[in-house]
């Protein structure tokens, strides 16, 4: 039999529920550090939009016909790097993000430049968004286009419905 001063003095090992439940706090507390960083990032520079560009878009993007939207996808695959490339090209971007962070002394700079390249991807992504955007609605008869802003008006008026109604 074990002797039971020894097993008091071995710490109890954490029950699976309690790792996961750890593992989960840990998952959530990245995610807060990641929203945080992202949005002071964000607000560093004038030439990246106001804060929100996604939400300033979501209306324009789905006021389009599903037809539309893939149509507008198709064409931005094309014009676009394919997406490994932009995966591989953020995760380099993040990699050497981490070199400067751990390196002695912290070159705030070259952390800054760092970031700004992955911003300047995503804002070019958007600028061929509102490219096909413009060029898909130019395209359109003018009855078409009369659909389309009734379709984006009645979103703007009524934007916690919007999700919920069906395309036309």
């Amino acid at each position: 039999m074990s002797d039971p001063k020894i097993e008091a003095s071995k710490p109890a090992k954490p029950s699976k529920r309690f790792r996961i439940l750890l593992g989960v706090s840990l998952a959530l507390n990245l995610l807060v550090v990641g929203a945080v960083v992202g949005a002071i990032a964000k607000g560093g520079s004038s030439n990246r939009g106001p804060s929100g560009m996604r939400d300033a878009a979501l209306p324009y993007v789905g006021a389009f016909e599903r037809d539309d939207k893939r149509a507008m996808q198709q064409q931005m695959r094309a014009r676009l790097p394919k997406r490994k490339d932009i995966r591989a090209a953020l995760d380099k971007g993040y990699r050497e993000f981490v070199e400067v962070v751990r390196a002695e002394p912290f070159d705030a700079a070259k952390a800054a430049k760092i970031m700004e390249e992955q911003f300047e991807r995503a804002g070019q992504f958007q600028k061929v968004g509102r490219e096909v955007s413009i060029e898909r609605i130019s395209e359109m008869s003018v009855e078409k286009r009369a659909a389309y802003a009734d379709r984006l008006e009645y979103r703007l008026d009524n934007p916690r419905k919007h999700g919920k109604r069906k395309e036309r």
